[in-house]
């Protein structure tokens, strides 16, 4: 162990990043200041033996952190659906899907059909000899001149 003697403001370094300084001394006791980069850990020594034992003890613990992940694994796989379920397993229950709300189709007005034309002329739904309908009124399918 090296030993040295240091008054109040004067200081030590500690490889090449730590830099220890007196800050001041009452009577028995001693304050320091360390300069050391955050990577480098510094702890009083109570709490470095307290930091060891409980790293000793998760080390001693992996036997029950690999049935945890086990079980976290099983937990985290997605269910199989009920028709793709393996044998021997239980069936997923089906999940009923909300049915979409009826949405109305717009429709556009259907145009009368125009009279055929055959040999002998036009010749209406009543036929060539039948009443004749004054143009615009209704027929069996809508208005005459719909579309126009």
């Amino acid at each position: 162990m090296l030993v040295l003697t240091r008054r109040a403001g004067e200081s030590i370094v500690i490889g090449d990043e730590v830099r220890v300084v007196v800050l001041d001394v009452r009577g028995d006791t001693v304050r320091l200041g360390i300069e050391a980069p955050r990577s480098v850990q510094v702890h009083r020594a109570e709490v470095y033996a307290e930091v060891q034992a409980a790293n000793a003890a998760a080390v001693s613990t992996t036997d029950d952190l690999g049935s945890v992940a086990d079980r976290l694994q099983k937990l985290a796989r997605p269910r199989p659906a009920s028709r793709g379920a393996r044998p021997g397993s239980p069936a997923a229950p089906a999940v009923p899907r909300p049915t979409p709300p009826a949405v109305p189709v717009p429709t556009a007005p259907v145009p009368a059909a125009p009279p055929a034309v055959g040999p002998s002329g036009p010749s209406g739904p009543s036929g060539p000899s039948g009443p004749s309908r004054p143009s615009g009124t209704a027929g069996p399918t809508g208005p005459a001149d719909a579309g126009t």
